[in-house]
């Protein structure tokens, strides 16, 4: 007799796991996530870089104060040379101060500044692709792990015909040829439990290595994340990625950098302006003498042999010009990763209704051919048939739900953010 959906879909296929309030099969995905991101080596790396870019952006700052600098020198003549007939040592304190540089300070305060963007958004990058590299490992373990649950109910259910039909030999109303149909059919089926508990093992080793800890089956199991509202205007999703995606902002980063840097190397066409002011104690032409005071206005260029500097600023230019395309090249990715997405999510949803429909189907159809082959009026082929169509839907489903999940999921972490989406919710 065909049961209801529910009790097909929760009972054979989930066990006790529904018993979880959603919020907290929710947290339980949202805490791996948590975890990878906090131990995981890749953003202990990004986070240094960061720090460094800040120091980077520290210096550019510090370009526009004075530079001090000393030295000291002691010079060893003979008694007869007339240009060093003074002091041995003299110690000069210098402080000069730029005054003009044709931009180039500013360019590289906005250079450091850019780079800083920069290492922000391949942080928040990498630290969305390990988010979702956790989501696909997450989906994978379900659907082995739903997998495995349908394929051991066939074999329980394999089991139960080869039984049924060995019973029926012993008493010579059925023939060795359906003996030989259920051994092969129950070990197709074993062999489908064997190769999805392989997948489920091979899933929880990948999350394992993202969390840098061991994850137990018997962990995830009670609370399975369920999938994620998906909004029906992919266009509004569509602006909401293209907004707050690291990739988008880390290309524009790149662009601004490429942009002072061409700033940079046109400055390198003008003079630097300067003030310098000395004090040196001691001096080589005569001994004895009271500390010198002098203060010097002096221009110093940064032109490279031949028009090479005009080489570099058009090199600069086309660096730049090339950044910008990247820009649109990653809003395109972006856009192309979330249309695709929206499309299968809603197709996953169509496709998981018929499929449940057809689950319902299959389960009436193998419990109908039971009754009729008893009667004489289906052969054990239809049997046997028909419990491997309820196997494989089974499975289907399996496949469609954690790509729901999987797929729910990185959608939300495109439009909505990674801290958003793993902020734990009561």
């Amino acid at each position: 007799m065909a049961r209801p959906l529910q009790v097909i879909c929760l009972k054979l296929l989930f066990g006790c796991i529904a018993c979880a309030p959603v919020w907290a099969q929710a947290q339980m995905l949202e805490s791996l996530i948590r975890d990878a991101l906090a131990t995981h080596p890749s953003t202990q790396s990004q986070r240094a870089l960061v720090a460094s870019a800040e120091a980077g952006l520290d210096s550019a700052r510090w370009q526009f104060y004075p530079t001090p600098s000393v030295s000291l020198e002691n010079a060893g003549t003979s008694a007869t040379d007339p240009l060093y007939q003074g002091d041995k040592q003299v110690a000069t304190l210098r402080l000069q101060q730029p005054l003009y540089t044709g931009g180039r300070l500013s360019a590289g305060a906005d250079k450091a500044q850019a780079n800083l963007d920069q290492s922000q958004a391949t942080q928040d990058d990498t630290r969305q692709q390990l988010a979702l590299r956790v989501v696909q490992a997450y989906g994978d373990w379900l659907g082995a792990h739903i997998k495995t649950q349908a394929n051991e109910k066939s074999e329980q259910t394999h089991t139960r015909l080869r039984d049924q039909v060995q019973r029926r030999i012993d008493e010579g109303v059925s023939a060795d040829s359906d003996l030989v149909l259920a051994l092969g059919r129950l070990d197709a089926i074993r062999a489908d439990v064997t190769a999805a508990r392989t997948q489920r093992d091979m899933a929880l080793a990948r999350l394992g290595q993202l969390l840098g800890r061991p994850v137990a089956h018997s962990a995830l199991a009670p609370a399975i994340a369920p999938p994620r509202p998906v909004g029906p205007d992919v266009q509004v999703l569509l602006v909401q990625a293209q907004d707050i995606s690291p990739a988008v902002r880390r290309a524009q980063a790149l662009a601004q950098v490429q942009a002072a840097t061409l700033a940079e190397r046109r400055a390198d066409l003008s003079p630097d302006v300067y003030v310098r002011l000395e004090r040196q104690y001691g001096n080589f032409n005569f001994a004895n003498g009271a500390p010198e005071s002098r203060l010097f206005v002096g221009m110093s260029t940064h032109l490279g042999a031949g028009l090479s500097t005009l080489s570099n600023v058009a090199g600069a230019n086309s660096q730049w010009e090339a950044a910008l395309a990247d820009v649109q090249v990653q809003l395109r990715a972006v856009g192309e990763q979330v249309l695709a997405d929206h499309a299968l999510a809603q197709s996953a949803d169509a496709r998981l209704a018929a499929v449940q429909a057809s689950l319902r189907s299959a389960q009436s159809v193998a419990d109908s051919y039971d009754r009729q082959f008893l009667a004489g009026r289906k052969s054990w082929l239809d049997v046997m048939n028909a419990a491997r169509e309820l196997a494989q839907t089974e499975t289907l489903i399996a496949d469609l739900l954690s790509t729901q999940v999987v797929v729910s999921w990185r959608l939300d972490f495109y439009t909505q953010g990674t801290d958003a989406v793993t902020q734990i919710r009561p």
